[in-house]
């Protein structure tokens, strides 16, 4: 085959992936109304299906260990509405009151410009607060988060019904395998499944805790420093711890910025944001490191393109699940043999993969 036929392969490839890629996002933007609610039930399922399989080990009929699970879920997710609903509405009330402080804090901060501009020998008049701090933003922001936590919970039903159903086959595959396959080669796949269902279900288990342990941690020191809807930030600190680095800055920067609407000092929201991004740290730096049993080592540049690609696609949601869904591709990547290569360009460091791979 001549060098100008491979060339024209090869273009054609490359044209054929870009097209591949471009359907499936469209396909999951238009379709995430249903496809979003699935993903979350999924995710979920690998965390609670230890405890269908262990009520059947103890001879709980089927029906009765997915309904008793389903319904825990469930109790869980109507809690977290009814603190997300309570704590939003009690918020947009108090809009009124935060947007008074923010005109008062904008004009401290316009003369404390000037101050500095005089300082410096610059114009005051030439320097446009108003232009450079949109406190407006801030408030969109958070009202669009809320928002979007709010509608996505007002979806529960759907997402039990899905998880509902993918419990429901929890442990049929495995058997499946055995009966379709020769015995080599159904040990083979299944000794892989179980892999990346352990090792899925490690980290998500593992995440979901340190996460738990992030919102916990964040209510109580907002509680303890008086600051409004403490419950609110410590639910969207669990939430979006799920989002590296980024997750964390802003559960952090808001309830600092509520405190220094609440507040009449400075040292209050200094001390707290203080606090706040000491515990975050160690917590994610020191603590996760040590509970998980390996390292996913996913690359930075990957983390910040699925940030933005499933932000884009499913908004806020999508971005808080973009890392869990992202870390379970590459687990299946590593362990499936063909796929490695894959696994390999989605890491961050390749001599570091080979030593701390799940395997």
């Amino acid at each position: 085959m001549s060098d100008i036929r491979i060339r024209e392969l090869r273009g054609i490839t490359i044209l054929l992936a870009i097209l591949v890629v471009f359907v499936i996002g469209v396909v999951l933007h238009e379709l995430s109304s249903v496809l979003l609610p699935f993903v979350i039930a999924l995710l979920l399922a690998f965390i609670f299906k230890p405890a269908v399989l262990y009520l059947q080990r103890r001879r709980v009929p089927m029906v009765v260990s997915l309904l008793l699970v389903v319904a825990l879920v469930g109790g869980i997710l109507f809690l977290i509405s009814l603190m997300i609903y309570s704590s939003a509405g009690a918020f947009i009330e108090n809009l009124p009151k935060y947007q008074e402080r923010l005109a008062g804090l904008n004009d401290r901060l316009a003369s404390l410009v000037a101050w500095g501009a005089a300082k410096v020998g610059a114009d005051p008049a030439s320097i446009d607060i108003a232009s450079i701090v949109q406190w407006s933003t801030v408030t969109s922001v958070a009202t669009t988060t809320l928002g979007a936590l709010v509608s996505m919970l007002s979806n529960g039903f759907l997402i039990l019904l899905f998880l509902l159903f993918i419990l429901g086959g929890a442990g049929e595959l495995s058997r499946k395998v055995e009966h379709a396959f020769a015995d080599r080669t159904a040990e083979r796949i299944a000794s892989i499944i179980r892999n990346i269902d352990v090792q899925v279900r490690q980290y998500l288990v593992t995440k979901t805790i340190l996460s738990a342990v992030m919102g916990v941690f964040t209510a109580v020191v907002l509680a303890i420093f008086g600051v409004d809807f403490a419950v609110l930030w410590g639910l969207l600190a669990f939430l979006l711890n799920y989002i590296p680095n980024v997750g964390s800055l802003i559960a952090t920067i808001f309830p600092a910025l509520i405190a220094m609407l609440q507040f009449d000092s400075f040292a209050t929201p200094l001390i707290l944001l203080i606090i706040l991004v000491v515990g975050h740290n160690v917590i994610g730096n020191v603590i996760e490191p040590k509970m998980m049993e390996f390292s996913l080592n996913l690359s930075s540049v990957l983390i910040l393109v699925m940030l933005i690609f499933w932000g884009w696609l499913w908004g806020v949601w999508g971005m808080i699940l973009a890392i869990p869904i992202t870390s379970t591709i590459k687990i299946v990547c590593e362990n499936v043999e063909p796929l490695r290569p894959i696994a390999v360009l989605m890491s961050g460091r390749v001599g570091a993969m080979g030593k701390n791979a799940p395997g």
